[in-house]
């Protein structure tokens, strides 16, 4: 049986997330070969792709087998791999925040990097609050490759992603063969299977199919499922004389646990680590005791939640792509994919952290409180029975997001029109393009406020005369009186765009792009405003049924249209035949979404003065660098080297929800990105290592941190992976992925300690069909936080200095075993 590229082993590694195919004779020599030979099809002005060596932009092609050594266990961890991507992988299913080469993480997400599914947006915006587009794509056997592009032709070749592209690229089943693979955890509930069949069924027919489904995913030990449901996916190919016709179709249905922000240890300036009772890696507020419980939503009528719902998408998709020569040389492109997407969000927000009796005896008066539930219903809760029951003396004030995503559907399209010219002694490239995207953002947010114990297994707390079955605030997190809030809100984008690639016989490639973004936003938002209510039907109106958030049915009308206009330039010489070196210049633009409607519109639902650049974030980028793919000559084995030097100035507008606070800065960066691929015999390694100076370059909003550092911006991050094929029994490698100190914020106060993640992998080919893999996330269990909460700073032992900050880390150690059958 012949195995190729795109069917390697998915390491072992994959905790949790392990899938592909492998066979041992296909992991040698043939794998760096390959790399030569890929043509990346993301981010290129050629039409039908073209190899990196030629390209005048980063790019990289990570299949499977390459992706899987970081050892995921969910889609946002899969981005560690990718050269460049620095990606804050601690939500768990979803809701990451993704950033390239110093642009801002000033609210989260992925607001400068378009995460696409073969060629076509997830979702328009990258940031949507409550919306995050790695949520809304599963990974699995299914997937062939990511291709990934850092600056350069993303200002112009997609919306909402002038930083980078993201494209997970599906298997066709043009390749016949499938695989069918049992995973479980070693040392946590976890349970998967994975399945996917590709091949012909005629001549000029193919098609694929595949999915999964998982139960389990407990890496934190919340007490009940942290993930729960599965996809299917599938494709059918017809190939005719002169192109082909493509059809796919996908349904999902799955919840994934996320993570928020929780009660973490301060010293001095530095984020330190757990705090007693509460691991920052291994622990979470989650909980079956604030599982389930009841608000108020949008309708005003009460409304039943489950935790474990996380955030739950519920997906189906319908897509087409034709590609035909058409004749006189000009070859047609048509794209377009239809997604009914909805579902929920549903998680625990640390809002404030407090000593019990301090708490009490100020906040509260002097109340009592009592356990509602738990171990301990009914006990006193004080803060020397805190202490024996969990650990610490702490109370954790609690806004749970509990957020309805009524319909986040899209309609996205692209049409291309390209032609090759052959001159004497070059070829030119043309293309013309259009693009366009319908997104609905109807959310429904009704977020309740209540007080827990500090501990993995937290506990709601009563406190008499200010709390209801628990509850302190019906729809009043943060202790706001509006956080019953409903939008409805629809955007279109269209972007013309032409570009053309001009490649001399003498190696030097020029090539430039333009593109028109227009944006279209109409709808509305509504407010809350506290009134009475019995949530809980029992014909008294409780302390918190006092002032429960209603919705108004008034609040802002957003009926605007903003545009801009997008350009590169690049250049690539062919030095030899496995040397090049280049350069690009880029200007383009991110538009902002829901985000903005908080303070930049007016009353008629036109933008306020200067609105319009509040919803259009500009960004200037430089590159230059060298690709280097050297076999046998001048070094042994093959080496692939690439290495850029990379200048950008983001200047953003943007709001922040948690602290209702509006932020507007102009950043500058400049940095080196390096990948390497090197093989030899048995040995592999592979790799990035990025350096990022950035630093805030002006502010309308916060002028004292000028010159500061941008917030969760490291100087290093890294992701190195040597592994050795033993021939006739398996592969083991080990992969460190890691990032040097981040600032808390943008006032560079608190620092978050950078550090090295272990994971290993190991794989053993028990037949040349069967193969039983073992992996490991996070060998040494170590702490990294990723996000803290500059706001939420707490003095919680009475000294004066503050010891107690809201802050996330990564998921701490798991293992899984995997056994796959291919056929």
């Amino acid at each position: 049986m012949s195995i190729t590229r795109n069917s390697l082993l998915l390491s072992a590694g994959a905790v949790a997330l392990v899938y592909g195919a492998s066979a041992q004779d296909a992991i040698e020599a043939t794998e760096s070969e390959a790399r030569q030979e890929v043509v990346v099809v993301t981010g290129v002005v050629k039409s039908g792709g073209q190899n990196r060596l030629d390209s005048s932009i980063s790019v990289s092609s990570l299949d499977q087998s390459e992706l899987m050594k970081t050892a995921p266990r969910s889609t946002s961890e899969i981005f560690r791999a990718l050269p460049g991507i620095r990606a804050e992988s601690s939500a768990g299913g979803g809701n990451s925040n993704i950033a390239v080469r110093g642009m801002p993480l000033s609210t989260g997400g992925a607001k400068y990097v378009s995460l696409q599914e073969d060629g076509l947006p997830i979702l328009l915006f990258g940031d949507f609050d409550f919306g995050p587009a790695d949520g809304f794509y599963k990974v699995d056997s299914t997937l062939d490759r990511v291709e990934s592009v850092r600056g350069g032709t993303a200002s112009t070749l997609t919306t909402n992603g002038p930083g980078g592209i993201i494209n997970f690229i599906s298997k066709t089943g043009s390749t016949e063969g499938g695989s069918i693979a049992l995973s479980t955890g070693l040392d946590h509930d976890d349970y998967r299977a994975d399945f996917e069949y590709g091949g012909s069924l005629s001549d000029s027919l193919y098609f694929h199919v595949g999915g999964h489904w998982q139960q389990g995913g407990d890496y934190r030990d919340l007490g009940f499922d942290a993930v729960s449901g599965g996809q299917i996916r599938a494709s059918l190919t017809k190939e005719f004389e002169s192109g082909f016709i493509r059809v796919n179709t996908k349904w999902l249905d799955k919840a994934d646990a996320t993570y928020m922000p929780q009660a973490a240890g301060l010293s001095g300036n530095e984020v330190t680590d757990s705090i007693a009772g509460l691991s920052a890696t291994n622990d979470s507020l989650h909980s079956p005791f604030i599982r389930n419980g009841r608000d108020v939503d949008g309708e005003n009528t009460v409304n039943n939640y489950d935790l474990a719902d996380g955030i739950r998408t519920q997906l189906k998709s319908l897509g087409v792509q034709a590609n035909f020569d058409i004749g006189a040389g000009i070859n047609l492109d048509a794209k377009a994919r239809y997604q009914d997407i909805s579902g929920y969000f549903n998680a625990p927000f640390t809002h404030a952290v407090s000593d019990a009796d301090t708490l009490l005896a100020g906040t509260y008066g002097g109340a009592t409180a009592s356990f509602f539930n738990g171990p301990g219903t009914g006990n006193p809760v004080t803060s020397d029975t805190l202490l024996a029951a969990t650990g610490n003396s702490l109370i954790s004030e609690v806004a749970y997001f509990n957020t309805d995503l009524d319909d986040m559907s899209n309609f996205a399209s692209e049409l291309r029109a390209s032609k090759s010219l052959s001159l004497d002694g070059s070829t030119l490239d043309l293309t013309a393009g259009y693009f366009f995207m319908n997104q609905k953002f109807v959310q429904d947010w009704h977020w309740n406020r209540f007080l827990t114990s500090t501990d993995t297994n937290a506990s709601l707390i009563d406190i008499a005369g200010f709390t209801d079955n628990g509850i302190l605030g019906y729809n009043q997190a943060f202790g706001w009186t509006g956080t019953n809030r409903n939008y409805d809100l629809e955007y279109q984008a269209r972007a013309p765009f032409v570009a053309a690639n001009w490649a001399l016989d003498n190696g030097l490639t020029l090539d430039g792009s333009i593109r028109l973004d227009t944006l279209e936003q109409t709808g509305t938002r509504t407010e809350g405003a506290p009134g009475a209510f019995d949530v809980d039907g029992d014909g008294v109106i409780d302390a918190p049924e006092t002032s429960v958030s209603l919705n108004t049915g008034l609040g802002g009308v957003a009926n605007f249209e903003v545009d801009h206009t997008s350009f590169t330039l690049g250049a690539n010489y062919l030095i030899s035949e496995s040397l090049s070196v280049f350069g690009r210049y880029s200007e383009g633009a991110a538009f902002n979404g829901e985000r903005q409607l908080f303070n930049s519109l007016n009353a008629g639902g036109g933008l306020v003065p200067g609105g319009e650049e509040t919803f259009v974030d500009e960004t200037q980028q430089f590159e230059a660098g060298l690709k280097w793919q050297e076999s046998g000559d001048a070094v042994p084995g093959q080496l692939d080297l690439y290495v850029t030097y990379f200048n950008a100035e983001t200047k953003e507008d943007n709001y922040e929800i948690t602290t209702m606070t509006a932020l507007g800065n102009t950043y500058v960066s400049q940095g080196i990105e390096t990948e390497l691929n090197y093989a030899y015999e048995g040995f592999d390694l592979s790799g990035s290592v990025t350096f990022t100076d950035a630093e805030i370059d002006a502010s309308d909003t916060a002028p004292t941190n000028v010159g500061n550092t941008p917030r969760r911006q490291a100087d290093w991050i890294w992701s190195l992976t040597p592994s050795y094929t033993i021939d006739g029994l398996g592969r083991i490698g080990v992969n460190f992925t890691g990032t040097t100190d981040t600032y808390v914020d943008d006032d560079n106060v608190y620092v978050m300690p950078g550090a090295t993640v272990t994971n290993l992998f190991a794989d053993w080919d028990i037949t040349d069909q069967a193969t039983l893999s073992i992996g490991v996330n996070n060998v040494f269990d170590e702490v990294l936080f990723t996000e803290a909460e500059n706001g939420r700073v707490f003095d919680t032992d009475g000294n004066g200095t503050p010891d107690v900050i809201v802050a996330r880390s990564i998921n701490g150690t798991s293992a899984t075993a995997t056994l796959r059958y291919r056929f």
